[in-house]
């Protein structure tokens, strides 16, 4: 069981914008002004990836779109349920080789032009020297968002770029204290972002803890033009090399309630 529960940490690179530091953890609001209003969660897709038949990792949700596997990746189940290497969750996880492996979906469940909310459960084969992305939003010229492991600094970030552009500037989170776990017996990290539009926030939660400093001031807004990519970026590679599982898109802001349900060891289809 996963029992490494720590707070995220805020970093900035070179072009990042300013952050938020300081607060009640998922709280966005002026100190004058009240607390910003909620934003209604709409699942748009939950893949928990237990099988995917022809290829096609089934949506959950109801008329949700599927995701289609690609190059090497594949749906693994134990041999042998009692004894054999477990799944990250339930009975199925996807298996990447980071060799041009990867899942998408035709289009974005969510554009990025309002509140949305990302979640993955995900572990690494090796922290190695090459940044891999877990899940990204692309647009033409850049991801609107990607959740990685930054090899550079041996931690798990979230990037959003501000507009869609080569060298946007971007907006990073980091996090500080819970690194990456590339042991094959453990459970890996569940990682989860909230842009909350009204607020102007990006929010990072791993394993289903957020830290006052995990919020970043982002007034991004635009929209993603292709399709949920799971285990690569799009746009610079970047492919992933491990297990995925329990992937999950939404339009609005989840609370930090559901997002530590969502990071439980359990597949849950109603949430």
């Amino acid at each position: 069981m996963n029992g490494r529960y720590r707070a995220a940490t805020v970093t900035a690179g070179a072009l990042a914008l300013s952050f938020v530091l300081g607060g009640v953890p998922g709280a966005a609001y002026a100190a004058d002004e009240g607390p910003a209003p909620a934003t209604s969660l709409s699942r748009k897709g939950y893949w928990p990836l237990e099988a995917a038949p022809g290829g096609v990792a089934p949506n959950v949700q109801s008329g949700g779109l599927p995701l289609t596997l690609n190059g090497d990746a594949w749906i693994y189940h134990p041999d042998d349920p009692l004894f054999g290497d477990p799944a990250l969750v339930g009975q199925g996880d996807l298996r990447l080789d980071g060799d041009g492996d990867w899942a998408e979906t035709s289009a974005a469940p969510v554009g990025g032009d309002g509140s949305f909310t990302l979640a993955v459960r995900a572990r690494l084969a090796a922290t190695d020297d090459r940044t891999q992305t877990v899940l990204s939003l692309p647009g033409s010229h850049t991801d609107r968002l990607a959740i990685r492991y930054q090899a550079e600094s041996g931690k798990w970030e979230v990037v959003v770029s501000t507009e869609d552009e080569a060298n946007a500037p971007q907006v990073v989170i980091a996090e500080e204290q819970t690194l990456p776990n590339d042991d094959p017996n453990d459970v890996g990290e569940h990682l989860a972002v909230v842009f909350d539009a009204s607020a102007h926030e990006l929010r990072f939660y791993v394993d289903g803890q957020l830290s006052y400093t995990s919020t970043a001031v982002d007034t991004t807004s635009w929209t993603a033009s292709g399709g949920l990519q799971v285990g690569r970026s799009a746009i610079r590679g970047e492919y992933f090399a491990g297990t995925v599982d329990e992937v999950r898109a939404y339009s609005g802001v989840a609370d930090p309630v559901r997002i530590q349900q969502m990071s439980a060891l359990t597949g849950l289809p109603d949430l």
